[in-house]
């Protein structure tokens, strides 16, 4: 089985970490903002360093 691309595997990542901060948000009523762009920010950068150790 041949692996995901780098690029569709970081964007499956951030997909599903904009999910899950939006279900996080929903469930505790808080305000989304700042904090969620830095999360999901943060999210993006693990993400490719992970795939990019992976790969080498």
């Amino acid at each position: 089985m041949t692996p995901l691309p780098n690029s569709l595997s970081i964007a499956l990542w951030v997909v599903g970490s904009c999910w899950a901060l939006a279900a996080i948000a929903r469930l505790t009523d808080s305000e989304t903002g700042v904090v969620s762009l830095v999360a999901i920010g943060a999210l993006t950068g693990l993400a490719e360093w992970l795939v990019r150790r992976q790969r080498h």
